[in-house]
C-alpha cells in the first residue's frame, strides 16, 4: 500500500470538514449537513438523508471528537481519509472507533460522499456493548490488484 500524500492547504480543507460531523451530529442541527456532505451521502451504504431522518431528537448525544486524520489522493477530485474518533459518555466513559470516508470535490469544496464507521475493540462489559474494529488499511485502500 503506497499513501498518495496532499499538500498542506488540502489537508487543513479536510481537516475542517471532519470537524464539521461532530456539530452536526450532537447537536442534531441537520440543517448543517450540507457544510459536510453530498446530497446523496452514505453512511455506513445507507442513504444518509434517510439516517438522519430518524435521529432521535431530544435525545442527549455524547461528545464525539476527530482525531489523527491521514488523508490519501486517489485523483484529483476524489480523498480517502481515515481517522479516529473517541466520544465522552455520560458516564464518564470514553468509547473510540474509526472513520473511513471518501471525500469528493464539489463547487462548495470537499465534502464527505461517503462514510463508514467502525466502534473500537470493546469488551464484553462495555456500557454500550462489545464490538470488533472492522476497518483496516486495506478498507482504506484498496490494493489495484
Amino acid at each position: 500500500m503506497r499513501v498518495v500524500p496532499v499538500d498542506a492547504a488540502t489537508y487543513a480543507e479536510v481537516r475542517d470538514l471532519l470537524a464539521r460531523h461532530p456539530h452536526v451530529f450532537d447537536n442534531i442541527a441537520l440543517a448543517a449537513l450540507p457544510g459536510a456532505y453530498t446530497d446523496d451521502a452514505t453512511l455506513g451504504g445507507a442513504p444518509l438523508a434517510q439516517l438522519a431522518n430518524g435521529l432521535p431528537f431530544g435525545r442527549v448525544m455524547f461528545p464525539h471528537h476527530t482525531t489523527d486524520i491521514a488523508v490519501h489522493r486517489v485523483d484529483d477530485d476524489t480523498l480517502r481519509v481515515w481517522a479516529k474518533y473517541f466520544v465522552l459518555r455520560g458516564d464518564g466513559t470514553a468509547g473510540s472507533g474509526d472513520y473511513q470516508d471518501t471525500v469528493v470535490r464539489t463547487p462548495r469544496g470537499w465534502r464527505i460522499a461517503e462514510r463508514d464507521a467502525s466502534r473500537g475493540n470493546r469488551p464484553d462489559d462495555d456500557p454500550d456493548g462489545p464490538s470488533t474494529r472492522t476497518l483496516t488499511a486495506a478498507t482504506w485502500i484498496p490494493s489495484a490488484d
